[in-house]
């Protein structure tokens, strides 16, 4: 398949991904191509942006006329939420915004993606959340847009490791409080037989990481799935892999939201 060819003039408007690190998201590589496909003139970038930098790179991220939002990954997903405009209902409930566009009226309003991409993402490679024991390594942004994806899917329960074990009964009550059911629980990071076991954490972009649990516990009836699309395949993943259980990268959760994304954005393209 031939990618369409990316123009960029004065009239371009400009989409950017904040973090930090910054040199591991796939969101530009994997939503240029849809924006050139869909003959919208938007292009995607990196911007690197530290969490003592986030209030004031905010205000000069408003001053961009022609940006019309950003992408946000770690560390700011719940710092960025405070600083938004308004919030969308969705984003409201998770506490953590992984997207942020600017409406008609200039202002900042602040989405929530993660949990359908990573849903969809399972879902496209031929994965079923709905029943399943999962447990869920990490109480942050996106793990707690995950939670609620999954208790919303259908999963059959959630145990949450943290290592602030308070973050996790936290987000655990918040879930189960909203379905209405005993869905979600703090515990230990120990995989067991046949659970999706997602690694939440930011562990494993460097390659000197330690492993977000003990791999010896992975067996072959479970699937490890990861929120770290860069690298695609990391440690914890290969010695999943080595152990006989199934993979799951997470470029399948970047892919599963970037076609939702680009149709969120090119909404607002004509209105910048």
């Amino acid at each position: 398949m031939v990618t369409p060819a990316m123009t960029v003039d004065g009239s371009t408007k400009i989409m950017g991904v904040i973090g930090d690190p910054i040199a591991q998201v796939m969101t530009p590589t994997t939503i240029n191509p849809i924006f050139a496909a869909r003959n919208v003139n938007i292009v995607c970038v990196p911007l690197h942006i530290s969490a003592h930098e986030l209030d004031t790179a905010w205000k000069g991220l408003k001053a961009f006329g022609n940006l019309i939002g950003f992408g946000i990954t770690l560390p700011h997903k719940q710092a960025a939420m405070m600083l938004c405009d308004s919030l969308e209902p969705l984003a409201e409930r998770v506490g953590a915004v992984n997207l942020v566009r600017r409406e008609a009226d200039g202002s900042f309003r602040g989405y929530q993606f993660d949990g359908k991409g990573f849903v969809r993402g399972l879902k496209g490679q031929g994965h079923t959340p709905s029943g399943s024991r999962c447990l869920m390594v990490g109480a942050g942004g996106a793990a707690i847009a995950i939670a609620f994806a999954l208790a919303e899917e259908g999963a059959a329960s959630l145990i949450i490791a943290n290592r602030t074990r308070a973050k996790a009964e936290e987000l655990a009550e918040a879930v189960n409080r909203k379905i209405g059911r005993s869905f979600a629980r703090a515990g230990e990071p120990r995989p067991k037989s046949g659970q999706i076991v997602i690694n939440a954490t930011s562990l494993g972009l460097s390659a000197s990481d330690p492993l977000p649990f003990d791999a010896s516990l992975i067996d072959g009836t479970m699937l490890i799935a990861e929120v770290i699309a860069k690298p695609e395949v990391t440690p914890l993943l290969e010695a999943a892999r080595a152990r006989g259980a199934q993979i799951h990268s997470g470029i399948h959760m970047i892919r599963g939201q970037v076609d939702l994304i680009a149709a969120h954005m090119a909404e607002a393209e004509a209105k910048v």
